[in-house]
């Protein structure tokens, strides 16, 4: 008797298992493939780097997005919505000295000023926002210098920035997909 109880527990269980899995995969196979990510059909986009304005443009390219890339923000006139990313910045740290003082681990950091408006007014007095809607975003990467080849450091070094370049804009557009 108890041997038979203890059987149709472990079955009971056993199905239990079975229907909660096949209900965790048939959300995750209905989900797959399909982009939680939306913009608006139209936006204006304004970037003081060139590199960053090309990781960007980019990224958006995937999506149903028809960009207008503007000079200038000033005296701008326009309903669409407006991202402009401003005081784009490269920034070189220090990590780890060798016994000699010099580097031997650098941080580089890429940051930008985000700053996003859905109903397409811009900062027309100013060249760079100063309210507090914009946002700080930024990227950064450790990298090891060490060793004597100056032609690979510099190799380095710009697989880097081309590297942080792309993250940043990656991390541009789902920032701008939440808006």
């Amino acid at each position: 008797m108890i041997n038979k109880t203890a059987r149709l527990g472990a079955i009971a269980q056993f199905s239990f298992v079975m229907c909660l899995s096949l209900a965790m995969a048939s959300c995750g196979f209905h989900l797959q493939g399909q982009s939680q990510r939306s913009f608006a059909p139209q936006i204006d986009l304004y970037v003081d780097d060139d590199q960053l304005a090309s990781a960007v443009i980019d990224n958006l390219s995937q999506y149903p997005v028809r960009l207008n890339v503007l000079d200038s923000v000033v005296n701008e006139d326009s309903t669409a919505p407006t991202l402009q990313l401003t005081r784009t910045l490269q920034h070189t740290t220090k990590l780890t000295l060798d016994t000699n003082g010099d580097a031997l681990v650098w941080r580089y950091t890429l940051s930008s000023q985000y700053l996003y408006s859905a109903d397409g007014t811009k900062q027309s007095t100013q060249k760079y926002p100063t309210d507090n809607k914009s946002l700080l975003i930024s990227v950064s990467a450790d990298v090891d210098l060490s060793g004597t080849n100056a032609t690979i450091n510099e190799r380095i070094k710009a697989d880097s920035w081309a590297l942080l370049y792309q993250q940043l804009g990656s991390r541009i557009t789902r920032q701008l997909s939440f808006q």
